[in-house]
């Protein structure tokens, strides 16, 4: 199945409906405006307008028939997404200062994987460049749904790690593509990133088992004292890569190796994306310890 079959097969119901509701704030007011769904569809890429006109894509009528007929659908699928982000990830906070601006917008790129699972890349972009320039958007983060279900196990953590698994297979293919002196970084830097990365997934995964409710409010106040300090301890090692990684995206740039470096920051951004999830939760798990109201 691809992307438009797995889209018709959940439209049937008209829109998507175990999500939670949620009260925006002005920055995901913000988000939700200038939403625009980027399809991938029969090896082409279609995108369109918060009001789901087709803004760039060869003229395909059965996409374009099911969008016309399927807003109602598609603005709950836009509602899935932001609260995805808004329960499972730190994105939107992340980027507000890119999201906030007027003139933004968010393009969601959606990329089927199998059944009911989509990665979704999300990028910034100025609204009035879109058209002439879509090649210079700024890729923002990325973050993996089911629409067969929204919640997550392990607090939706499992996927920053697996992720940095991949995020290091395609550095080191891309680099061994770019890199003008491959031998040169293999050993000192890349070499060590794997390293880093096995160390750091083996030791997330033993940790997050111990916690595999998929909401905060699933865990009781006395366990949430152990999660929080494995949350900790998971942030500090990925500080650390994330540290290691800038000294050696200094060293890239010092060396003019300016084809390899847009690919790298990727890699930063999806790690930083991390980050600031994990420091989400770690204020969220500390009021709930605390018994202090905030509201």
């Amino acid at each position: 199945m691809g992307t438009l079959d797995v889209l018709k097969e959940y439209s049937k119901d008209k829109k998507l409906a175990m999500y939670p509701e949620i009260v925006y704030s002005n920055l995901y007011k913000r988000v939700l405006s200038g939403f625009h769904f980027e399809l991938e569809c029969d090896e082409g890429n279609y995108l369109f307008s918060p009001f789901y006109t087709l803004l760039l894509g060869e003229e395909n009528p059965e996409l374009e028939d099911f969008i016309s007929n399927n807003e109602e659908f598609l603005d709950s699928l836009k509602a899935f997404i932001i609260n995805s982000l808004f329960v499972y990830s730190a994105l939107i906070e992340e980027n507000a200062y890119y999201l906030l601006n007027h003139q933004s917008i968010l393009i969601a790129r959606m990329v089927h994987l199998r059944d009911a699972r989509f990665e979704i890349k999300f990028y910034a972009h100025y609204d009035d460049e879109v058209l002439v320039n879509y090649k210079d958007k700024i890729y923002i983060g990325r973050d993996f749904i089911n629409l067969k279900k929204f919640e997550r196990k392990y607090l939706g953590l499992k996927k920053y790690f697996l992720s940095l698994i991949e995020q290091d297979d395609k550095i080191l293919e891309r680099a061994k593509q770019k890199l003008r002196y491959f031998d040169e970084y293999k050993g000192p830097y890349l070499d060590e990133i794997h390293e880093m990365v096995q160390e750091i997934v083996s030791d997330a995964m033993e940790r997050i088992e111990l916690f595999r409710e998929p909401k905060l409010s699933d865990i009781s106040k006395i366990k949430c004292v152990d999660v929080l300090d494995n949350i900790f301890h998971l942030s500090n090692l990925m500080i650390e890569l994330r540290d290691f990684l800038l000294e050696f995206e200094t060293k890239l740039r010092m060396c003019d190796e300016n084809e390899f470096v847009k690919y790298f920051t990727k890699f930063q951004k999806d790690l930083l994306d991390g980050i600031r999830y994990l420091g989400k939760l770690s204020f969220l798990l500390h009021q709930k310890i605390s018994n202090y109201a905030i509201c």
